[in-house]
């Protein structure tokens, strides 16, 4: 295959402690042109160049009074700046075989899902905050900074920052694409099945966005796939976020032999304690794991049932 030469491009951003923002900024732009960068704050060395991000003003900074705003208000930082302008050339770029509708796709969801926090971020709108602090992507980025009491690495910390950054991009573009490539599996798997609420995969990919589109009536209650070694039952989400129906009670954190003797399937080998997926060495094994959980007593049916008792029984007692 001939791969397209890439457009030379010098580009700029400041020099300086580099934050989330323009590193990644530099590493969509090294995604589809060939560059030379040039970090500075000196304008007449900046207004020479081809693409300027992060400083100097220009439709690629960010840090005017007039921030330019998303729909939903979070404001653009240089990274979404950088992606609005030049992520769907990326992608066409790259990825010539995706329609213009995945185009769109795939765009959206990488400035959804990782562009848009670093511009939140970098603007000082603070997202995600919780008891237990989480690292994110731009913390991450910026802890590439050389330390106090070290000099003249600067560069070479913000091209390491950059090659992270690309790395992320990159994983994030091909799990999406990935989740095309498995949507006629899926729906292979959910018309051929013999067991309504499960769906049987060769092997595992992603399948929660293809099921949802397919499953209308949340029919599918667990996926089985195989992996290296075992074959794999996963319990499937609501639209509330819970599990449609857990693996029982009884199977929680069992293994082996414990859990064979709780099942009857003599290959059974663990069950997760949070009662999401469980395994066993064969597919026969693994669809009487399937079947042992579909019989099983409904918790949220016994949950409301035993509520509503509840409330019958003090209606008595008040009486």
């Amino acid at each position: 295959m001939i791969e397209i030469k890439r457009e030379f491009k010098k580009i700029g951003t400041h020099d300086g402690k580099f934050h989330a923002d323009e590193v990644m900024a530099t590493a969509i732009l090294n995604e589809i042109f060939d560059t030379e960068l040039i970090r500075t704050r000196n304008k007449d060395i900046l207004d020479k160049l081809d693409i300027v991000y992060d400083v100097n003003g220009g439709e690629l900074d960010h840090h005017g009074i007039d921030k330019r705003l998303r729909d939903d208000g979070i404001p653009f930082s240089s990274c979404g700046l950088v992606w609005d302008k030049y992520g769907r050339d990326l992608l066409k770029f790259k990825y010539k075989d995706l329609s213009d509708e995945d185009i769109e796709d795939v765009f959206n969801y990488i400035d959804r899902s990782l562009i848009e926090g670093i511009d939140a971020l970098d603007n000082g709108i603070w997202i995600g905050k919780g008891e237990i602090p989480l690292m994110n992507i731009s913390t991450i980025l910026s802890s590439f900074n050389p330390l106090w009491y070290e000099e003249g690495m600067e560069d070479d910390r913000f091209n390491e920052s950059v090659k992270f950054a690309t790395s992320i991009l990159n994983n994030k573009i091909n799990f999406k694409i990935s989740v095309f490539k498995a949507k006629e599996k899926v729906i292979k798997a959910y018309e051929t099945r013999k067991i309504p609420e499960v769906i049987i995969l060769e092997t595992y990919c992603p399948y929660i966005e293809a099921l949802k589109e397919v499953d209308k009536n949340s029919d599918i209650l667990f996926v089985i796939f195989k992996t290296k070694n075992n074959y794999i039952i996963q319990t499937v989400r609501g639209e509330d976020g819970e599990d449609i129906k857990k693996l029982p009670k009884a199977w929680m954190g069992k293994r082996d032999k414990e859990l064979q003797d709780i099942t009857g399937v003599n290959d059974a080998v663990f069950c997760h304690t949070g009662r999401f997926i469980a395994a066993a060495e064969s597919l026969e094994g693994i669809i009487k794991l399937a079947k042992l959980a579909i019989e099983e007593p409904d918790e949220k049916r016994k949950l409301k049932t035993s509520k509503f008792m509840r409330f019958i029984k003090g209606l008595f007692l008040k009486k």
